[in-house]
Protein backbone atom coordinates (compact mmCIF):
# COMPACT_ATOMS: atom_id res chain seq x y z
CA UNK A 1 0.00 0.00 0.00
CA UNK A 2 1.36 3.11 -1.09
CA UNK A 3 0.24 6.80 0.99
CA UNK A 4 0.85 10.16 -0.45
CA UNK A 5 1.63 12.31 2.22
CA UNK A 6 1.92 16.11 1.79
CA UNK A 7 4.48 17.49 3.90
CA UNK A 8 3.56 20.64 3.55
CA UNK A 9 0.44 22.91 5.73
CA UNK A 10 1.15 21.91 9.27
CA UNK A 11 1.98 24.42 11.82
CA UNK A 12 5.23 22.65 12.91
CA UNK A 13 6.32 22.11 9.62
CA UNK A 14 7.23 19.00 8.02
CA UNK A 15 8.77 17.50 11.34
CA UNK A 16 6.27 15.70 12.61
CA UNK A 17 4.46 14.80 9.57
CA UNK A 18 8.20 13.05 8.83
CA UNK A 19 7.94 11.63 12.97
CA UNK A 20 3.83 10.50 12.48
CA UNK A 21 5.03 8.40 9.51
CA UNK A 22 8.03 6.72 11.53
CA UNK A 23 5.42 6.02 14.19
CA UNK A 24 2.58 4.68 11.76
CA UNK A 25 5.05 2.12 9.99
CA UNK A 26 5.85 0.80 13.91
CA UNK A 27 2.23 -0.38 13.29
CA UNK A 28 1.64 -0.71 9.95
CA UNK A 29 3.12 -1.79 6.77
CA UNK A 30 3.10 0.54 4.06
CA UNK A 31 5.28 2.60 1.94
CA UNK A 32 5.08 6.07 2.20
CA UNK A 33 5.03 8.93 -0.36
CA UNK A 34 6.12 11.81 0.79
CA UNK A 35 5.49 14.87 -1.25
CA UNK A 36 7.47 18.32 -0.51
CA UNK A 37 10.76 19.87 -0.27
CA UNK A 38 13.17 16.53 -1.15
CA UNK A 39 16.21 17.36 0.60
CA UNK A 40 14.25 18.57 4.06
CA UNK A 41 12.48 15.57 3.58
CA UNK A 42 15.47 13.15 3.48
CA UNK A 43 17.55 14.91 6.33
CA UNK A 44 14.44 14.50 8.57
CA UNK A 45 13.65 10.89 7.87
CA UNK A 46 17.50 10.57 8.06
CA UNK A 47 17.64 6.86 7.82
CA UNK A 48 14.56 5.67 9.88
CA UNK A 49 12.69 4.31 6.91
CA UNK A 50 13.78 2.20 4.62
CA UNK A 51 11.44 1.97 2.10
CA UNK A 52 9.41 5.20 0.80
CA UNK A 53 9.55 7.99 -2.07
CA UNK A 54 9.73 11.12 -2.63
CA UNK A 55 7.44 13.74 -5.31
CA UNK A 56 10.07 16.87 -5.03
CA UNK A 57 8.26 19.71 -4.68
CA UNK A 58 9.13 23.34 -3.17
CA UNK A 59 5.48 24.82 -4.32
CA UNK A 60 2.17 24.40 -1.92
CA UNK A 61 -1.11 25.83 -1.02
CA UNK A 62 -1.57 28.06 2.21
CA UNK A 63 -4.86 28.93 3.95
CA UNK A 64 -4.81 32.22 2.79
CA UNK A 65 -5.12 31.72 -1.17
CA UNK A 66 -8.70 30.96 -2.86
CA UNK A 67 -8.25 27.03 -3.07
CA UNK A 68 -9.99 26.59 -6.42
CA UNK A 69 -8.13 29.33 -8.03
CA UNK A 70 -4.88 28.06 -6.46
CA UNK A 71 -5.74 24.37 -7.32
CA UNK A 72 -6.36 25.19 -10.95
CA UNK A 73 -2.90 27.69 -11.51
CA UNK A 74 -0.50 25.99 -9.32
CA UNK A 75 0.09 22.92 -10.85
CA UNK A 76 3.10 21.84 -8.64
CA UNK A 77 1.54 22.35 -5.52
CA UNK A 78 1.78 19.75 -2.89
CA UNK A 79 -1.21 18.46 -2.96
CA UNK A 80 -2.28 19.13 -6.94
CA UNK A 81 0.62 16.86 -7.07
CA UNK A 82 -0.58 14.14 -4.48
CA UNK A 83 -4.07 14.11 -5.86
CA UNK A 84 -2.38 13.51 -9.75
CA UNK A 85 -0.62 10.97 -8.33
CA UNK A 86 -3.32 9.12 -6.29
CA UNK A 87 -5.39 8.49 -10.05
CA UNK A 88 -2.27 6.64 -11.07
CA UNK A 89 -2.51 2.54 -10.50
CA UNK A 90 -0.59 1.54 -7.13
CA UNK A 91 -1.03 5.04 -4.82
CA UNK A 92 -3.96 4.39 -2.65
CA UNK A 93 -4.81 7.41 -0.33
CA UNK A 94 -3.57 10.81 0.44
CA UNK A 95 -3.35 12.52 3.51
CA UNK A 96 -2.73 16.27 4.46
CA UNK A 97 -2.48 18.85 7.40
CA UNK A 98 -2.64 21.94 4.79
CA UNK A 99 -5.50 24.25 3.73
CA UNK A 100 -9.13 22.50 4.19
CA UNK A 101 -10.10 24.38 1.22
CA UNK A 102 -7.21 23.06 -1.33
CA UNK A 103 -8.23 19.48 -0.42
CA UNK A 104 -11.97 20.11 -0.48
CA UNK A 105 -11.16 21.74 -4.39
CA UNK A 106 -8.02 19.51 -5.31
CA UNK A 107 -10.67 16.50 -4.63
CA UNK A 108 -13.70 17.96 -6.39
CA UNK A 109 -11.73 18.99 -9.57
CA UNK A 110 -9.12 16.30 -9.73
CA UNK A 111 -9.65 13.05 -8.13
CA UNK A 112 -13.88 13.61 -8.91
CA UNK A 113 -16.50 13.29 -6.79
CA UNK A 114 -18.66 9.98 -6.12
CA UNK A 115 -21.68 9.97 -8.63
CA UNK A 116 -24.69 11.27 -6.79
CA UNK A 117 -22.87 13.37 -4.43
CA UNK A 118 -22.86 16.96 -5.11
CA UNK A 119 -20.76 18.21 -2.27
CA UNK A 120 -17.65 16.47 -0.10
CA UNK A 121 -17.58 16.50 3.42
CA UNK A 122 -15.14 16.12 6.40
CA UNK A 123 -16.45 13.80 8.83
CA UNK A 124 -14.71 14.28 12.15
CA UNK A 125 -14.65 11.65 14.81
CA UNK A 126 -15.63 13.04 17.87
CA UNK A 127 -15.60 11.64 21.76
CA UNK A 128 -18.41 10.60 23.70
CA UNK A 129 -18.98 10.57 27.39
CA UNK A 130 -20.91 7.06 27.06
CA UNK A 131 -18.42 5.43 24.69
CA UNK A 132 -20.85 5.45 21.70
CA UNK A 133 -18.71 6.64 18.04
CA UNK A 134 -19.67 10.02 16.75
CA UNK A 135 -19.26 11.55 13.63
CA UNK A 136 -19.61 15.43 13.40
CA UNK A 137 -19.69 16.37 9.72
CA UNK A 138 -19.36 18.54 8.00
CA UNK A 139 -16.60 20.06 9.93
CA UNK A 140 -15.37 22.91 7.77
CA UNK A 141 -15.15 21.62 4.07
CA UNK A 142 -18.92 23.81 2.89
CA UNK A 143 -19.57 27.00 4.64
CA UNK A 144 -22.96 27.26 2.83
CA UNK A 145 -24.91 24.21 2.19
CA UNK A 146 -28.58 23.03 0.71
CA UNK A 147 -30.56 20.45 2.48
CA UNK A 148 -29.81 17.91 0.30
CA UNK A 149 -26.18 18.56 0.62
CA UNK A 150 -26.53 17.15 4.66
CA UNK A 151 -28.97 14.65 3.22
CA UNK A 152 -25.87 13.20 1.59
CA UNK A 153 -23.69 14.03 4.47
CA UNK A 154 -26.27 11.64 7.07
CA UNK A 155 -25.72 8.85 4.11
CA UNK A 156 -22.66 9.03 3.76
CA UNK A 157 -21.76 8.39 7.22
CA UNK A 158 -24.05 6.32 8.00
CA UNK A 159 -21.96 3.67 5.28
CA UNK A 160 -19.00 4.97 6.62
CA UNK A 161 -20.04 4.05 10.74
CA UNK A 162 -21.39 0.86 9.28
CA UNK A 163 -18.02 -0.57 7.47
CA UNK A 164 -15.72 1.30 9.23
CA UNK A 165 -16.89 1.33 12.61
CA UNK A 166 -18.92 -1.45 12.23
CA UNK A 167 -21.83 -0.01 14.26
CA UNK A 168 -25.26 -1.37 12.80
CA UNK A 169 -28.15 1.12 11.91
CA UNK A 170 -26.66 4.33 13.24
CA UNK A 171 -28.40 6.73 14.85
CA UNK A 172 -28.78 10.51 12.51
CA UNK A 173 -29.17 13.30 14.23
CA UNK A 174 -29.24 17.34 12.89
CA UNK A 175 -27.33 19.80 14.78
CA UNK A 176 -29.62 22.61 15.25
CA UNK A 177 -30.81 25.71 18.00
CA UNK A 178 -33.91 23.31 19.67
CA UNK A 179 -34.77 19.58 19.24
CA UNK A 180 -38.36 20.57 17.92
CA UNK A 181 -39.05 19.99 14.84
CA UNK A 182 -40.05 23.12 13.97
CA UNK A 183 -36.35 24.81 15.21
CA UNK A 184 -34.07 26.41 13.10
CA UNK A 185 -32.96 28.50 9.96
CA UNK A 186 -34.60 27.44 6.51
CA UNK A 187 -31.68 24.94 6.21
CA UNK A 188 -32.17 23.04 9.01
CA UNK A 189 -36.32 22.72 8.38
CA UNK A 190 -35.90 21.61 4.94
CA UNK A 191 -33.10 19.49 5.85
CA UNK A 192 -34.91 17.99 8.71
CA UNK A 193 -37.99 16.87 5.95
CA UNK A 194 -35.51 15.21 4.02
CA UNK A 195 -34.04 13.24 6.76
CA UNK A 196 -37.00 12.41 8.25
CA UNK A 197 -38.62 11.11 5.28
CA UNK A 198 -35.26 8.63 4.32
CA UNK A 199 -34.82 5.06 4.89
CA UNK A 200 -31.72 6.19 7.83
CA UNK A 201 -32.17 6.15 11.49
CA UNK A 202 -32.97 9.39 11.99
CA UNK A 203 -33.93 10.69 15.64
CA UNK A 204 -34.40 14.34 15.14
CA UNK A 205 -32.81 17.29 16.06
CA UNK A 206 -29.86 17.83 18.74
CA UNK A 207 -28.56 20.53 20.38
CA UNK A 208 -25.01 21.55 20.88
CA UNK A 209 -24.96 20.88 24.42
CA UNK A 210 -25.23 17.05 23.39
CA UNK A 211 -22.52 16.93 21.26
CA UNK A 212 -20.33 15.07 23.44
CA UNK A 213 -23.29 12.75 25.19
CA UNK A 214 -23.47 10.17 22.08
CA UNK A 215 -27.15 10.59 21.61
CA UNK A 216 -26.61 10.10 18.23
CA UNK A 217 -23.55 8.64 16.31
CA UNK A 218 -24.07 10.73 13.19
CA UNK A 219 -24.43 14.66 13.86
CA UNK A 220 -25.10 16.76 10.16
CA UNK A 221 -24.58 20.19 10.17
CA UNK A 222 -23.01 22.65 7.24
CA UNK A 223 -19.60 23.32 7.45
CA UNK A 224 -20.09 26.61 9.02
CA UNK A 225 -21.89 25.59 12.29
CA UNK A 226 -20.03 21.91 12.44
CA UNK A 227 -16.61 23.88 12.09
CA UNK A 228 -17.85 26.54 15.10
CA UNK A 229 -19.12 23.34 17.40
CA UNK A 230 -16.07 20.99 17.03
CA UNK A 231 -13.44 24.24 17.73
CA UNK A 232 -15.72 25.85 20.45
CA UNK A 233 -15.59 21.82 22.19
CA UNK A 234 -11.98 21.74 21.39
CA UNK A 235 -11.30 24.83 23.20
CA UNK A 236 -13.24 24.22 25.96
CA UNK A 237 -11.64 20.19 26.90
CA UNK A 238 -8.23 22.39 26.29
CA UNK A 239 -8.83 24.85 28.98
CA UNK A 240 -10.26 22.92 31.13
CA UNK A 241 -7.37 20.44 31.33
CA UNK A 242 -5.08 23.41 31.74
CA UNK A 243 -7.53 24.57 34.73
CA UNK A 244 -7.41 21.51 36.38
CA UNK A 245 -3.39 20.78 35.83
CA UNK A 246 -3.13 24.26 37.86
CA UNK A 247 -5.52 23.07 40.63
CA UNK A 248 -3.75 19.78 41.03
CA UNK A 249 -0.55 21.73 41.44
CA UNK A 250 -1.85 24.89 43.45
CA UNK A 251 -1.11 23.52 47.01
CA UNK A 252 0.23 19.72 48.94
CA UNK A 253 -2.75 18.10 49.58
CA UNK A 254 -4.04 18.17 45.73
CA UNK A 255 -0.40 16.88 44.40
CA UNK A 256 -1.41 13.70 46.36
CA UNK A 257 -4.42 13.39 45.30
CA UNK A 258 -3.35 14.00 41.68
CA UNK A 259 -0.46 11.59 42.31
CA UNK A 260 -3.13 9.02 43.40
CA UNK A 261 -5.43 9.82 40.63
CA UNK A 262 -2.45 10.50 37.69
CA UNK A 263 -3.40 7.23 35.60
CA UNK A 264 -7.25 7.58 35.58
CA UNK A 265 -6.34 11.24 34.69
CA UNK A 266 -3.91 10.66 31.99
CA UNK A 267 -6.84 8.00 30.67
CA UNK A 268 -9.54 10.58 30.88
CA UNK A 269 -6.87 13.38 28.75
CA UNK A 270 -6.28 10.64 26.02
CA UNK A 271 -10.41 10.04 25.53
CA UNK A 272 -10.75 13.71 24.92
CA UNK A 273 -7.30 14.39 23.54
CA UNK A 274 -8.08 15.32 19.21
CA UNK A 275 -4.44 13.72 19.02
CA UNK A 276 -6.47 10.32 19.43
CA UNK A 277 -8.30 10.41 16.23
CA UNK A 278 -5.88 12.47 14.47
CA UNK A 279 -8.00 13.74 11.54
CA UNK A 280 -10.78 13.01 9.47
CA UNK A 281 -12.06 11.24 6.39
CA UNK A 282 -13.16 13.43 3.34
CA UNK A 283 -16.15 11.29 2.10
CA UNK A 284 -17.81 11.96 -1.18
CA UNK A 285 -14.58 12.22 -3.45
CA UNK A 286 -13.24 9.41 -5.97
CA UNK A 287 -9.96 9.02 -3.86
CA UNK A 288 -9.20 8.20 -0.21
CA UNK A 289 -8.48 11.31 1.26
CA UNK A 290 -7.75 12.24 5.21
CA UNK A 291 -7.50 15.48 6.74
CA UNK A 292 -5.00 15.69 9.57
CA UNK A 293 -5.33 18.91 12.07
CA UNK A 294 -3.58 22.11 11.18
CA UNK A 295 -1.59 21.69 14.68
CA UNK A 296 -0.79 18.13 14.20
CA UNK A 297 2.15 16.61 16.37
CA UNK A 298 3.63 12.75 15.62
CA UNK A 299 1.15 11.03 17.67
CA UNK A 300 -2.19 13.04 15.80
CA UNK A 301 -0.54 12.52 12.75
CA UNK A 302 0.51 8.73 13.08
CA UNK A 303 -3.30 8.23 14.12
CA UNK A 304 -4.34 9.76 11.05
CA UNK A 305 -2.28 7.78 8.50
CA UNK A 306 -3.64 4.51 10.56
CA UNK A 307 -7.24 5.77 10.41
CA UNK A 308 -6.64 6.79 6.47
CA UNK A 309 -5.55 2.98 5.72
CA UNK A 310 -8.67 1.51 7.67
CA UNK A 311 -10.94 3.72 5.28
CA UNK A 312 -9.59 2.28 2.03
CA UNK A 313 -9.12 -1.56 3.70
CA UNK A 314 -13.11 -1.23 4.21
CA UNK A 315 -13.67 -0.12 0.39
CA UNK A 316 -16.35 2.83 1.63
CA UNK A 317 -15.39 4.30 -1.57
CA UNK A 318 -17.13 1.17 -3.70
CA UNK A 319 -20.02 0.96 -0.62
CA UNK A 320 -21.06 4.53 -0.99
CA UNK A 321 -21.64 3.98 -4.49
CA UNK A 322 -23.36 0.88 -4.37
CA UNK A 323 -25.68 2.63 -1.52
CA UNK A 324 -26.59 5.24 -4.08
CA UNK A 325 -26.85 2.95 -6.98
CA UNK A 326 -29.34 0.72 -4.80
CA UNK A 327 -26.82 -2.00 -4.46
Amino acid sequence: MRILIDTYGADAGAKPIIDGTVKALEKRDFIPVFVGNDREIKLLVHDRIKNYEIIPTNEFISNDEDPVRAIRKKKDASIVLAYEKSKEEGYDGVISAGSTGALLAGGLFIAGRIPGIKRACLAANIPSLNEEITLLMDTGANMDCKPEFLYEFALMGRVYLENVMHITNPKIGLLNVGVEEHKGNALTKEAYKLLKESNMNFTGNIEARDLLTGKVNVIVADGFDGNIAIKTTEGVLKSFGSELKKLIYSSPKNKIAGAILKNDIKSLANKFSPDEVGGAPLLGVKSYVYKAHGSTNDIAFSNAILGLIEYIEMNVIEKIEGELNGN
